[in-house]
């Protein structure tokens, strides 16, 4: 009994121990109550509700899976090549761009081996990816997908099209304008074509059901979040792709390619939350002011 009552903590211990424990733990849990009611913390909240991580994840391998092989074929169709597309949207340097081109054949050779069959799937892969995106607008803007599939496949099957063109038309204009002005004038084009096209976008991935004008807080901040990628790309994802190709071969490449689109899909999710939340402010005020 004498041993244990040695080893036991005395209640003044016991209150000073708490004491101290509740002197950093309650301004600690005051500024996470502080952070959470904030507009970075209310931010942050509906990223996580929207579960945008795995979500990018799953971008990342339809992406992979089912746009990259359309974009193969479709540009070669028109004259152009998916590996001067990645290159452009990456702003690779020449040792990486060499290490891509090793790794995505020349999309004539898909295009000289298609069948009606591999065709459909093509399209069909590329509106899937349209439906998945119309699925995460639909959760981060808390609206029900309307009736009817042969509306939704027509809006899909457009939405595809238009991606196609996009990436095409920016690919053919970078290679146009990269020697007059350089990787400024290229972040600034990928700005405003960037928001131009997923403001339309995501208008319509919404089927019209949100009004255009409140869905171009969305495309400006979606476009600044990809031009901020871009740039992050230019200046370091070279090295972590010829990193990855000295280190594992073609997989490190891949892993490289991955982590790009991953980082594409965080942008959709930050541009979409950042829209619907710049609407609420906004309806806020408006509300505020009539009031008064």
């Amino acid at each position: 009994m004498a041993e244990d009552s040695k080893t036991l903590p005395l209640p003044t211990e016991v209150e000073e121990a708490k004491g101290l424990e509740s002197s950093w733990l309650g301004p600690l849990q005051d500024r996470l109550a502080r952070f959470e009611n904030s507009a970075p913390g209310r931010f942050w909240a509906r990223l996580s509700t929207a579960d945008f991580m795995n979500s990018s994840f799953a971008f990342a391998a339809l992406a992979v899976l089912s746009v990259f092989p359309l974009l193969a074929v479709t540009s070669a169709v028109i004259g152009g090549d998916i590996r001067d597309a990645i290159v452009a949207r990456m702003g690779l340097n020449a040792q990486a761009t060499h290490d891509v081109e090793g790794l995505i054949a020349h999309g004539n050779q898909a295009v000289d081996t298609l069948t009606w069959v591999s065709a459909i799937v093509l399209v069909l892969g590329g509106i899937g990816m349209a439906s998945t995106l119309s699925t995460w607008y639909h959760r981060m803007y808390d609206r029900t997908p309307p009736k009817g599939v042969v509306r939704r496949f027509a809006y899909q099957a457009a939405g595809v099209a238009a991606f196609t063109f996009y990436i095409a038309f920016e690919v053919w204009l970078f290679d146009l304008v990269r020697p007059v002005g350089g990787r400024g004038l290229i972040f600034l084009l990928t700005f405003v074509f960037a928001v131009l096209f997923w403001w339309l976008s995501t208008y319509m991935l919404l089927y019209r059901q949100v009004p255009l004008r409140q869905m171009l807080p969305a495309g400006v901040a979606t476009g600044a979040c990809i031009t901020g990628l871009g740039v992050v790309s230019a200046f370091f994802f070279s090295d972590q792709v010829t990193s990855g190709q000295k280190s594992y071969g073609p997989a490190g490449v891949v892993l490289a390619l991955i982590t790009f689109l991953v980082g594409f899909g965080v942008c959709l999710h930050a541009g979409a939350v950042f829209g619907r939340m710049w609407n609420e402010w906004q309806a806020e005020r408006s509300s505020l002011v009539s009031a008064d």
